[in-house]
């Protein structure tokens, strides 16, 4: 199996990193008005709550959160509705981060970060769930969205 040279978290901080440039630097893109950009606040602590609730599971479970081998499959809380809920809470933050700041070009690093969780992650955990999980895994996958 391929190994993973980064983790996750790293892309989500860069993606937060780059919405100061375009704060800072591309005024001609500040589209959203207020009261308009506070609508970007709901969408922050609902993300928060996507990362925190997944990683209370995982120690409820006694299983680990990076890439070591999973002891658990987590199937309750939020994982019953999406398999990736902790990359989706990222998501969400970004997207409350880039509406909050009113600069649409902001909006290009929800985007970033879900093509990086999508496409570089998420088939790797789902090829080490499958291989540590089995039938029981793919009855799941079968049943949950990727994302929502």
């Amino acid at each position: 199996m391929k190994k993973i040279v980064s983790i996750p978290p790293n892309y989500f901080y860069l993606c937060l990193f780059l919405c100061i440039p375009f704060y800072f630097m591309l005024n001609e893109f500040k589209i959203i008005s207020y009261p308009n950009n506070l609508m970007g606040l709901l969408f922050i602590p609902l993300g928060i709550y996507f990362v925190l609730n997944p990683w209370y599971l995982f120690k409820k479970y006694n299983t680990p959160e990076d890439f070591s081998e999973s002891t658990a499959l987590v199937t309750d809380g939020l994982y019953k509705y999406s398999r990736n809920p902790m990359y989706l809470g990222g998501v969400f933050i970004l997207i409350g981060l880039a509406i909050s700041t009113c600069n649409i070009c902001a909006l290009i690093t929800p985007f970033i970060f879900f093509i990086i969780m999508n496409y570089m992650f998420i088939p790797f955990e789902e090829k080490k769930m499958n291989s540590t999980f089995g039938d029981d895994y793919i009855k799941y996958k079968n049943n949950v969205r990727r994302w929502i």
